[in-house]
């Protein structure tokens, strides 16, 4: 199960990385596309948050790491205010706020990006390691 976090993190950064280039030659008139994208970020974003959170839950019910209570405290908050802010943009950024500042969205991606990108870079570095010899318990 680590794997697919790995691989959810390889497929939310492509999308990433489309979804930034698409944006740098769209116009408004391809709005179409834009939803389409936002849409299969959102549910990829969902799943793999769902995916962590159990793992992390799982390792919580195990004996865990005298430094994982801290990294599992620090990661849980993060991903609440991540989750907040994912959630305000998209009520901000309706199409037709998008179609009104364009520009503006695309900022506003691209700074939401950058803090996605360093929450999966530490997830990685701190997190995961922990979750490497987690055995699945059922549920």
């Amino acid at each position: 199960m680590q794997m697919e976090l790995a691989q959810d993190h390889d497929g939310l950064r492509k999308m990433m990385r489309d979804f930034a280039h698409a944006m740098e030659s769209a116009r408004v008139e391809d709005m179409s596309d834009i939803a389409r994208r936002r849409i299969a970020f959102s549910q990829l974003f969902r799943e793999h948050m769902a995916r962590e959170d159990a793992m992390v839950q799982n390792l919580r019910r195990g004996a865990m790491p005298p430094q994982a209570d801290r990294i599992i405290r620090d990661h849980s908050r993060a991903m609440v205010a991540l989750f907040l802010r994912y959630s305000d943009h998209i009520k901000y950024w309706t199409p037709a706020q998008i179609a009104a500042d364009w520009p503006g969205y695309r900022v506003a991606v691209l700074d939401l990006q950058n803090g996605l990108h360093d929450r999966m870079e530490w997830e990685e570095a701190n997190l995961h390691p922990l979750l490497i010899d987690t055995p699945r318990k059922a549920a």
